[in-house]
């Protein structure tokens, strides 16, 4: 029966665990907001992205252990807390009205330091470190400080910090998901910190009401039997300074081996989950979950436990073994295409959608996660021997374990990740869990007073454990999209920012480059954008010196357009190096631009780039990494990154980007909004897949003056230049005449189609915080109402276009039934897409080409229908009379 004092703490500790709670909540909230915000500013590179994260660790670091020493001085701990949150509140707000400011000044200190990285990086470093430094020294403090209240007796530590941890690490799995999943996307990034910070001063209130009904401490809730301490004493001693300083060192092995398993299972989880906010939110909160129910279930061996230097012992074998293990095993007893199907197929719903991805990062997390989570609590059972300095001991472990985080989030962006890769990596952070688990093992089961057994079975586990590991392939390399078993790699990189690999087709003798499993270049479906974007701005420019291009992929971008004689300097940013490495295997396709003497490389973040650099370009050309399951790269379709491009154009020039047209309609208006907002003048261009097939392609052209559409102009460039345009041939635009339908919209009719649309921007990022459901729509019935839009925006802007282009063009009547051809072939495709029976489909084509027989854009596309066709089904004999009717497009026409 409970005691009456019992009965009267109970709630009484349930309302400080309810505050602690909340109080993980909030902090999980502003890191969430403040990182994605110094990414935007700092640049999205692994060096970056760690260098906000250790600052954040650091800061919570320093202050457990400098602060938490007053908790020993303090009173009453209930009310120092209160201050506490309170002053958390205050300086949170402070420090969010300063970060929402900070770009200007991030450009002015790079101007400063701009001859030396490494004097840049460093400034980066202690700007982001202040930032944070007040709020993160202050939410530090606040666990030495509640363990402080809530300790009865030494041998209460580690399960009072068990709960503690637990439930403030539940608190920020709630935070990551809601702030996550929810606030952002609905209120932007300013609301959530706002709220976050009325959360704060609301638990101030609160803690500081209840410290003057609470007694100073609190004890006997949690207690363990009376006389465990003395059992360990007497039947094993108690541990010395020497196992004492190596567990405590241990601490901080194991803070910098858990952040680096979080960076490395993020990295690997993305060939699964993707790469969207969304599965990046879920698998964060996966790995906290995991920490927190292993915080929570330690404190049942703490009671019980005999020797806890043992415990912690065997928790760092079983995380080394099962770390090392965890990543191969998801991907031998799975197929990754096939997950992504089924996450993709469940977006439907979002409960199905969160939970399916927490159960595939469970099944690399979760037991390595568990085991982390363990470690904190037990160590401070073992290391706190004082109950009256509990405050400043329990602030010291917290620090070790924390400035071990703030190492294991910087070393892979600077050090692990271009040294060892991904899977050799988690194996070298296995070693080390494993090497010091053996380490205390022998320091504590070894000795003559223990069983000398353990002198035979801890060097035979150790030889098991070692083979074990050993077990996990070297040479294991992640699938991308496409890819097949007979299909042969030729390049892999797990580089600092993603994984880059270069694969043949041997079949369709196809060689591709895929980016953390997205195929972003090659000589395959996706070669027709490439060139759409090396070509398309000089057929509408007269001339063009200097190019911008966003990302060097495969090259052929880059080597196209150095076709052209009179472009005469490149620039090409890129974030990965391995990518840059890639592209020497394209070096016949993309004509051994590498070794081009006007070509400048850049190895960093875009808008990083664009922010510290003074030059300006006659054409920008980006084609971002986006994948049509789950949206990604949200800057590139914001309307800061877009004001940076408008930035740097030199008077006259254009900025060329790509845009899939398989995005749901809202997205895929979103982004057009966005665009024709930041640029005076705006064109939109359409190209489907033509003879050599590709994606449904847009191209969004924006500049600061109007750029004409002549067809005069055009006539000229294909004549002067035929080799530079010579691979847009086998796509069928081979003349002005075929280019020019293709020309959509100019900027008064998308913005009045897109009026209603919503902007995005870093403030609001709307992009990447879509409704996952939206995704549940298949590919198809997503491109179709893109493709209504589209038709119904060229014909509202038809009637000026085609006054413009008779006016320029010398063969009026023949340009006028290029077009209404264009236009019946689009409705046509349309009809295709849903369903059009194979006689009408033949008989509304071929008439097309009927009315403009000397299209060769018209013909190449429609050779993709009738091959599709020809490969959809049927006979084979009735296969091979179809195909046959697509080969007699090109029988009588000049060849592509």
């Amino acid at each position: 029966m409970k005691t009456n004092q019992q009965q009267t703490q109970t709630p009484r500790i349930a309302l400080v665990l309810l505050l602690f709670f909340t109080s993980g909540v909030l902090a999980l909230t502003y890191e969430v907001v403040w990182t994605r915000m110094m990414v935007s500013v700092f640049g999205s590179t692994a060096v970056a992205v760690g260098t906000v994260l250790a600052a954040f660790m650091a800061g919570l670091a320093i202050g457990g252990w400098q602060i938490g020493k007053f908790a020993d001085k303090s009173r009453h701990c209930l009310r120092l807390y209160a201050w506490l949150e309170l002053s958390i509140a205050l300086v949170a707000l402070a420090s969010h009205l300063v970060l929402s400011q900070i770009g200007p000044a991030h450009t002015v200190i790079y101007e400063l330091v701009s001859s030396s990285a490494a004097s840049f990086g460093f400034v980066r470093f202690v700007l982001a470190f202040a930032l944070v430094m007040l709020p993160t020294l202050l939410m530090g403090a606040t666990l030495p400080v509640l363990s402080r209240f809530l300790l009865g007796r030494t041998n209460t530590v580690g399960i009072n910090l068990s709960t503690l941890y637990a439930v403030n690490t539940l608190g920020a799995v709630v935070g990551v998901l809601i702030t996550g999943f929810f606030l952002i996307g609905r209120y932007g990034v300013h609301v959530p910190v706002y709220g976050a910070v009325m959360g704060n001063l609301m638990v101030g209130v609160i803690a500081w009401i209840a410290s003057f009904r609470i007694p100073a401490t609190l004890s006997g809730k949690l207690s363990a039997p009376k006389d465990l301490d003395e059992v360990v004493a007497s039947k094993i001693g108690p541990p010395g300074p020497v196992t004492t300083r190596i567990i405590l060192l241990g601490l901080g092995l194991s803070g910098f081996t858990s952040f680096a398993y979080e960076i490395y299972w993020t990295r690997s989880l993305v060939f699964v989950l993707g790469n969207s906010t969304y599965a990046l939110t879920t698998m964060l909160s996966s790995f906290l979950t995991g920490i927190a129910l292993g915080g929570y279930l330690i404190r049942f061996l703490l009671r019980r436990s005999v020797d806890r230097c043992v415990i912690f012992g065997w928790v760092q074998v079983l995380l080394g073994t099962f770390s090392a293990l965890a990543l191969p095993l998801l991907f031998l007893v799975s197929d990754t295409r096939s997950l992504n199907q089924y996450l993709v197929d469940t977006a439907g719903q979002i409960f199905p959608l969160v939970f399916a991805g927490f159960g595939v990062a469970f099944l690399v997390m979760l037991i390595p996660a568990m085991l982390i989570g363990a470690t904190f609590p037990l160590v401070g059972q073992i290391c706190v021997k004082d109950p009256q300095h509990a405050g400043a001991s329990v602030g010291r472990v917290y620090a070790v374990n924390t400035f071990g985080n703030v190492l294991g989030a910087l070393a892979p962006g600077f050090i692990l990740l271009n040294w060892l890769g991904i899977q050799k990596g988690i194996l070298a952070m296995a070693a080390l869990n494993a090497g010091l688990g053996f380490v205390i093992l022998f320091l504590r089961l070894t000795p003559r007073s223990r069983h000398p057994a353990w002198r035979l079975v801890l060097p035979t586990l150790l030889v098991l454990s070692a083979f074990t590991m050993s077990r996990a392939p070297l040479d294991f390399q992640f699938p991308s999209e496409g890819e097949t078993s007979n299909q042969q790699t030729l390049f892999y990189r797990e580089g600092p920012s993603a994984t880059t690999k270069v694969f043949w087709d041997p079949a369709k003798q196809e060689k591709h480059m895929s980016v953390d499993g997205i195929v972003i270049g090659g000589t395959g479906m996706v070669e027709f954008k490439q060139l759409l974007l090396a070509h398309l701005p000089k057929l509408l420019l007269q001339d063009v010196a200097t190019e911008l291009s966003i990302g060097v992929g495969s090259g052929i971008l880059l080597g196209e357009s150095f076709r052209h004689p009179r472009v005469e300097n490149i620039t090409g940013v890129e974030i990965e190096p391995g990518v840059v490495e890639g592209a020497d295997w394209f070096s016949e396709e993309n004509h051994r631009v590498l070794q081009h003497p006007g070509l400048e490389i850049v190895n960093d973040d875009i808008g990083n780039f664009l922010r510290t650099t003074s030059k300006t370009y006659q054409v920008i050309t980006a084609d971002e990494k986006t994948a049509d399951e789950y949206a990604s790269n949200g800057f590139s379709y914001s309307l800061e990154y877009y004001e940076l491009l408008n930035r740097h154009l030199a008077p006259g020039g254009l900025v060329a980007q790509w845009i899939p047209t398989t995005l749901p309609p809202e997205q895929y208006q979103m982004i057009l909004r966005t665009f024709s907002d930041s640029f005076a003048h705006v064109q939109l261009w359409y190209f489907l897949p033509a003879r050599k097939r590709g994606p449904f392609n847009s191209i969004l052209i924006g500049s600061k003056q109007a750029i004409p559409i002549s067809i005069n102009h055009m006539s000229r460039q294909f004549a002067e230049n035929h080799q530079a345009y010579q691979s847009l041939a086998p796509y069928g635009l081979s003349s002005a005449e075929a280019v020019v339908p293709h020309f959509v919209a100019d900027e008064k009719h998308i913005r009045e189609a897109v009026s209603t649309a919503v902007v995005n921007s870093l403030d609001y990022p709307r992009y990447e915080f879509y409704y996952p459901w939206d995704y549940k729509t298949e590919e198809q019935n997503k491109f179709v109402s893109n493709h209504q839009f589209i038709i119904e925006l060229k014909r509202k802007a038809y009637a000026g276009y085609l006054a413009a282009l008779v006016a320029d063009s010398p063969e009026s009547a023949r340009l006028g039934l290029t077009l209404t051809a264009e236009d019946i072939f689009l409705v046509g495709f349309e009809k295709f897409l849903l369903g059009l029976s194979l006689t009408e489909t033949y008989r509304i084509f071929d008439y097309v080409l009927s009315l403009a027989p000397w299209n060769e854009s018209l013909r190449s596309r429609i050779y993709v229908i009738y091959a599709h066709i020809a490969a959809s089904g049927g006979s084979p004999m009735e296969r091979t009379q179809r195909m046959k009717r697509a080969d007699s497009l090109y029988e009588e026409a000049p060849g592509p």
